[in-house]
């Protein structure tokens, strides 16, 4: 188990720590404590009981998985049982009388086991599907516990940068004996963090709540078993089709209303320090020379001819200057918003003429993975948002990515963009449930604060790049996953230096 010490330096596990002194595990508070945790949480009665309680329980699985873990030697011994850690109501546990799981061995690093699984592979290996049939049989329940390895109907999803993702589901021949889901999404992590992951827990668990995600079916060290919504992911050519584009800066201004109990500082910044530190230990004498791949370094301008970590460090450096300076408001952000990030629904069709068709047309898309989600400036989402127009993944051949800069929005198709989201927000506001920063934000009136942002954003362009260029190098020596990360690494450095120019502007300021 963790140590007083670690639980302090944790801020969000501090404060999920504390919190179970609070919560008894049935739906209720102890009021007689505090319910203030810690410096990055805020926790408040008013919050749905359901997401109390998976908050509650989702730690607890955590970190009594961590102390098996642990006390076992690296791998987690225990017979598979219907506990009640992942059940939403303890008192209306089902009584299945299914034959009893036996007892079996669930390896603590998942990612070796599904590293060995190629994704252009027909057959996937024994270990990954025992491994699967475990943790749905240890997290799902109902008819789960009593499936054979035979019984899983297993499918690869590309399109995966940071996890692994199988579509699982039983054979036809099985039924459900309960309300138990009958396929659900695995995601297998394929950076593990204990600390990132509470994190990303929580707030998946809060926007599960708040339909803007899909449901938290369990969380396990090494990844987690989520609700599988029929759809697909956006190509990256319909991110600027302006149906689309008007639901995604909707779909961004709800985010940014988000009162989401993480640490209220932009964490930009402090995360790529990190990664940093990551490259310098796995591999201190990075050296690369600085050639793009798919964007062609541009004459008569000073480009650095190798990158190292000194190179990385020192522009980083420059950016925290820059951001220091920036006046673009700190609100929640997904800081990963890529076309492979936002669903379209299975039953909504976009038309010849980038029309929606279908039954959910009012809230056709969904917004997934928030790996990356924190505090943090503004105009970082949405320059973010705008080079992935430019970033496209689809590339079956190395380096499994095209880069296409004519594809970058146009000036109009940024405004209506921007114009969605500020309406978004003034509805939000309506319902009075809109911070107060961002209430002053809107009173600006719409032209103006549309040309805010417009100016904001180009001036973040280089932070996204800079940003996932050191996220590349950090992920070269580590990842599963078949992708070219240095080249990406390259080219996104070099898509830094061309817009360097105007986040140097920020220092002017």
């Amino acid at each position: 188990m963790y140590s007083n010490e670690e639980i302090s330096e944790s801020g969000i596990l501090y404060s999920l720590w504390k919190y179970l002194t609070t919560f008894d595990g049935q739906g209720t508070l102890n009021q007689s404590k505090s319910h203030r945790c810690g410096p990055s949480f805020q926790w408040s009665l008013d919050w749905p009981q359901r997401t109390l309680f998976h908050l509650y329980t989702g730690l607890k699985t955590l970190m009594d998985e961590e102390e098996r873990y642990t006390s076992s030697g690296g791998v987690i011994y225990e017979t598979i049982s219907h506990s009640p850690k992942c059940q939403v109501d303890f008192s209306k546990q089902h009584e299945s009388t299914s034959k009893p799981v036996e007892a079996t061995n669930v390896v603590h690093n998942l990612k070796e086991i599904f590293a060995t699984f190629k994704l252009d592979a027909n057959v996937f290996p024994a270990p990954v599907v025992h491994a699967t049939r475990d943790l749905c049989a240890r997290y799902l329940g109902g008819i789960w516990t009593s499936l054979d390895d035979e019984d899983l109907e297993l499918k690869a999803i590309t399109g995966g940068m940071s996890n692994l993702l199988f579509l699982v589901r039983f054979v036809a021949s099985k039924h459900p004996i309960g309300n138990e889901p009958t396929v659900v999404l695995l995601r297998i992590h394929c950076n593990l963090d204990t600390t990132h992951l509470l994190n990303e827990s929580v707030i998946f668990t809060l926007l599960s709540e708040r339909s803007l995600g899909p449901k938290l079916y369990g969380v396990f060290p090494g990844g987690r078993l989520e609700q599988f919504i029929p759809s697909r992911c956006l190509k990256c050519g319909e991110l600027s089709i302006p149906s689309l584009a008007k639901k995604i800066g909707a779909l961004i201004a709800r985010v940014h209303a988000l009162d989401v109990p993480t640490i209220k500082q932009p964490m930009l910044v402090e995360i790529a320090k990190k990664w940093l530190s990551k490259i310098g230990e796995t591999n201190p004498n990075m050296k690369h020379e600085l050639k793009g791949r798919m964007v062609a370094l541009e004459k008569n301008s000073k480009y650095p001819q190798y990158v190292n970590i000194d190179v990385l460090t020192a522009e980083l450096n420059l950016m925290e200057k820059c951001l220091a300076k920036s006046k673009s408001p700190v609100v929640f952000c997904h800081n990963d918003l890529q076309e492979g990030n936002i669903l379209l629904r299975g039953d909504c069709e976009i038309g010849e003429d980038g029309a929606l068709h279908g039954e959910y047309t009012d809230q056709p898309l969904v917004i997934i993975d928030y790996e990356y989600a924190n505090h943090n400036y503004r105009a970082f989402d949405f320059a973010n948002h705008m080079i992935e127009h430019i970033l496209d993944y689809s590339n079956p051949q190395p380096p499994f990515y095209f880069i296409n800069k004519e594809r970058y929005p146009s000036v109009e198709q940024q405004k209506e963009l921007f114009i969605a989201y500020f309406e978004q927000l003034q509805y939000i506001e309506n319902d009075g449930q809109l911070p107060a920063h961002l209430v002053e934000e809107i009173s600006v009136g719409r032209e103006k604060f549309v040309e805010i942002l417009r100016l904001e954003t180009q001036r973040f362009l280089a932070t996204s790049n800079l940003f996932w260029s050191i996220w590349s190098f950090m992920q070269s020596g580590n990842s599963p996953i078949e992708f070219d990360y240095v080249s990406y690494g390259l080219d996104r450095l070099i898509l830094f230096y061309q817009s360097k120019s105007d986040l140097i502007e920020l220092l002017d300021e």
